[in-house]
């Protein structure tokens, strides 16, 4: 007996459904392509067994295997190294120097890359840092790289496997549209060229890449990453291109997040289309064509 065929109408109900449910779960809008990029992945399979299927996703934890998967498929993780310029030179000669002036007596830096995906932002802010301490007289620049007597501690997550397994390997294409379009001349060396490789392609030094460490993290929790309490909270949170693609609802709760995650006198960097929250305990730091914020030490107006 052949299989019965999905009709249009069936096939476009269902990924509806499975669309509401990455909303609620991983804060994501859709939209018409990513909805007919959905429908063409269901169409593959027969109704009875497509049905079963949509709802043990919707019954599925955030973390389970067949969820993440379903996540793999959708999400886009696309990215490269030092994107935006003005941004990272803003955050390298204006931010971190005052975040350093700021942590002398403690000499420990912790900061988190959140929605990083392959990695480069984190490696990115690690570098900038190591270059920030170099500047400030707080490293030591040789051959052998930066080194300091700072405790510098990168986290970067993201919701995908995926991207994360990538992240640790540390390991870019040169080719095409890859991870080094538009690379700053003066950040070239903290790349390396590895040899024997099927593609061209180059790794994260080491100085910058032991700094960094990667963990899958989801925005709508309820906690960041290591579950931070408000007394360790992180000096610097960096959270760019991420919250376009969630909904407003989704996004509130994620500002949310990443708000509480900021120390008193911290730093919380956002894309270029995101706004904070009215009555929240920042300042806008402007440079050229970049913006930051930094946390005020009083807590009134938290939401």
């Amino acid at each position: 007996m052949p299989p019965v065929s999905v009709s249009p109408e069936t096939l476009e109900a269902l990924a509806r459904r499975l669309l509401d449910d990455v909303r609620r779960k991983a804060g994501i809008s859709h939209d018409r392509p990513l909805e007919r990029k959905l429908t063409r992945i269901l169409s593959a399979m027969p109704l009875a067994v497509l049905e079963l299927w949509v709802a043990q996703i919707e019954a599925a934890d955030p973390d389970s295997p067949d969820w993440l998967s379903l996540i793999e498929n959708l999400t886009i993780h696309e990215t490269y190294f030092f994107r935006d310029p003005q941004h990272h030179e803003h955050v390298r000669h204006r931010v971190l120097p005052a975040l350093i002036d700021a942590r002398r007596s403690e000499r420990r830096l912790r900061l988190w890359s959140a929605g990083c995906a392959s990695g480069e932002e984190a490696y990115g802010l690690a570098i900038l840092a190591l270059e920030a301490l170099a500047d400030a007289g707080e490293a030591r620049r040789g051959t052998d790289g930066v080194a300091t007597a700072w405790e510098v501690a990168v986290v970067g997550t993201d919701i995908s496997r995926i991207a994360v397994r990538q992240a640790r390997h540390g390991c870019y294409g040169e080719e095409g549209m890859g991870s080094f379009r538009d690379l700053p001349a003066a950040y070239a060396s903290w790349f390396v060229p590895l040899v024997g490789e099927a593609a061209p392609c180059r790794r994260v030094r080491e100085d910058a890449r032991r700094l960094v460490r990667f963990e899958r993290h989801n925005l709508m929790g309820n906690a960041a990453p290591d579950g931070r309490s408000a007394d360790d909270a992180f000096d610097l949170v960096s959270c760019r291109n991420v919250m376009i693609y969630f909904d407003d609802d989704s996004r509130e709760r994620a500002m949310r997040l990443l708000i509480g995650a900021v120390a008193v006198d911290g730093w919380l960097v956002l894309g270029a289309t995101d706004r904070l929250p009215d009555g929240a305990p920042f300042e806008r730091v402007h440079g050229d064509r970049a913006v930051a914020y930094r946390r005020r030490s009083d807590k009134a107006g938290v939401p």
